[in-house]
């Protein structure tokens, strides 16, 4: 170590050599560093959020959650179903399997949604939207699209 400092010492232009170099790779590694503010996770969870003016909970639940479940059940990819009934509106929470592209599961639970609650219910449900969320359920906007 004592001779370490002597070499130094003796020649400090080394040093300053040193820690350029340190400076200039450090740079170079900060630059080509891949971060992101989010962190980049698949994609686990689509949400369904229906609209029904004027309709109670169980009206909604009965007309058109139990239909869209009962449709959701069968198709590949899919986990879990879960809603939430409330006045004027509902939610479907899907749960998709980690193998699963979560863009087919989607087109799925779309087709699924659209041809099979077409039915007595067509003239006052208003609309159905679709949003992909990511694992954690925080307050973000992804991916939304209107049917």
């Amino acid at each position: 170590m004592k001779k370490i400092i002597a070499y130094f010492i003796k020649y400090p232009v080394a040093v300053n050599i040193i820690i350029i170099a340190f400076v200039i790779l450090g740079y170079f590694g900060f630059s080509t560093l891949k971060s992101s503010f989010f962190p980049l996770t698949r994609a686990k969870f689509i949400t369904i959020n229906v609209v029904y003016p004027g309709a109670s909970p169980q009206e909604i639940e009965e007309g058109v959650v139990l239909k869209i479940e009962d449709n959701l059940k069968g198709l590949v990819g899919v986990d879990r179903v879960t809603s939430t009934s409330s006045e004027n509106a509902a939610s479907i929470t899907v749960e998709t399997l980690k193998d699963y592209d979560i863009n087919v599961v989607l087109a799925d639970v779309k087709n699924m949604c659209f041809f099979r609650s077409k039915g007595a219910s067509e003239k006052i449900l208003t609309s159905i939207f679709f949003r992909i969320k990511k694992k954690k359920k925080k307050k973000k906007k992804e991916k939304i699209k209107n049917f």
